[in-house]
């Protein structure tokens, strides 16, 4: 079905569904098995395993944000030159191996800072050794997370959304068995759900190693030295999807040392099953915006412009939708599925209490996603990056300085949705430029 997508000729409703089902769906089922994830750890290892991997998570953060600069930035410059192949396959080659330079050195920082990186990250040294034990073993395998999101983007933009949408379920799958398996079972712990999560990310990326080796696919890789040009049109494009979670591993490091501040591990448990369950937020509108991205950087490079401005009012429309349907879950079921997490009173009512707070300005946070991704989409390298530093890095910082010293422990959780809001009113002074063609 999808290889006779016609992405110039089709209908861009039906465009728009054929890449928005696989690319939601996949980012949905990562965002679940990272909370099944969680489920198992609180259950099996209990608030102190929780509030590790929150401790720990800024370091994956970033590799995953490195991984969407090079993936989303070279394969949105391959999709604007659909018809250079050796271009193409330049982008690729690019791509691939600045994910490899970059994990060496996210390994070699890692283990040699260690403990003072840890500590700097928010942890104390009763938690130290979970945190450990978990950031280690993740840090291993990271370079099939890396690989497997970059290639995913490639994929999918290369019209084969649904086999991106395959890679993405056999590892989330996976994670969640070996999960069980690993952490309940055998009782492994934190080590058991990081290298259960290890192995789901290397199947997932043998699986996208299988396309490029036996597809009829013309892109392919080859070992040549980095251009510069390349090098930065790509860093340039990418930059936006990068700074979303580079953001998060920044100010979950500010998170964590307030939460520490405020509500000692208690809050840092609580904070990490509430960004468990928003996660999948940020993965729904992502899902969104991927799903946007082919749609509109190919027809922006055959310069059909009504069709991409049509994508955009589409791609908006089924974000509003969605966002009000999960705000609407978070409000009816939020405490039941914190409850999922851990059967400590305590640390249900206040992660219940933040779960709400964190979920008010979804629906802001939907039109973020879709303006910064259809920004990237038409190469519009400047807005996009603007946008995503106020969002990602301004305004969440100035909100978590400000936000707690007003309303105490209330206002850390608000700073999410008030760098959300600020961000949507600052896109307005933008629009006429985010619409043009």
């Amino acid at each position: 079905m999808f290889s006779k997508i016609n992405l110039s000729e089709d209908s861009v409703s039906k465009l728009f569904v054929n890449f928005s089902v696989p690319s939601v769906t996949g980012m949905v089922i990562s965002a679940l098995y990272a909370i099944v994830d969680g489920i198992f750890i609180g259950r099996g290892v209990g608030a102190d395993g929780l509030a590790a991997i929150t401790l720990a998570y800024p370091i994956i953060n970033l590799g995953v944000a490195l991984s969407f600069l090079f993936g989303m930035g070279g394969a949105t410059l391959m999709s604007l030159h659909p018809k250079n192949i050796k271009f193409r396959n330049t982008c690729f080659s690019h791509l691939v191996t600045l994910n490899i330079i970059s994990y060496l050195i996210l390994v070699a920082i890692t283990f040699i800072f260690n403990d003072k990186l840890m500590l700097l990250m928010g942890s104390n040294e009763r938690l130290l050794p979970m945190v450990k034990e978990y950031l280690y073993t993740c840090v291993v395998a990271m370079i099939f997370l890396m690989l497997s999101n970059s290639l995913n983007a490639v994929v999918r933009n290369d019209k084969a959304p649904l086999y991106a949408f395959i890679s993405m379920i056999v590892g989330a799958i996976t994670n969640i068995v070996l999960d069980w398996v690993f952490i309940i079972k055998l009782g492994w712990g934190l080590f058991g759900g990081a290298l259960a999560t290890g192995i789901g990310q290397f199947l997932s990326f043998l699986i996208l190693i299988w396309y490029f080796i036996h597809s009829k696919t013309t892109i392919k890789y080859k070992f040549e030295k980095i251009k510069l040009v390349f090098l930065i049109n790509i860093v340039y494009i990418g930059f936006p999807s990068f700074t979303i979670e580079f953001a998060a591993a920044v100010t979950n490091t500010l998170l964590n040392k307030t939460f520490m501040e405020y509500l000692g591990g208690l809050g840092v448990a609580a904070f990490s099953i509430v960004a468990y369950i928003c996660y999948i937020f940020r993965m729904v509108f992502s899902g969104f915006g991927q799903a946007l991205q082919p749609i509109a950087s190919f027809n922006y490079g055959i310069k059909l412009h009504d069709r991409v401005k049509k994508i955009f009012k589409i791609a908006h429309l089924y974000s509003f939708v969605t966002a009000c349907l999960l705000l609407f879950i978070m409000i009816k079921y939020g405490s039941s599925i914190v409850k999922l997490f851990n059967d400590d009173k305590e640390l249900i009512e206040v992660a219940s209490n933040g779960l709400i707070l964190y979920s008010v300005g979804i629906m802001f946070l939907a039109a973020n996603f879709i303006n910064i991704s259809y920004l990237q989409a038409k190469g519009d390298k400047k807005i996009s990056n603007i946008l995503s530093i106020l969002r990602s890095i301004i305004f969440i910082t100035i909100a978590i300085i400000i936000l707690p010293r007003i309303f105490g422990e209330t206002g850390i959780w608000l700073s999410f949705p008030a760098a959300d809001i600020m961000t949507f009113v600052a896109s307005i002074f933008f629009y006429k430029r985010i619409i043009a063609s």
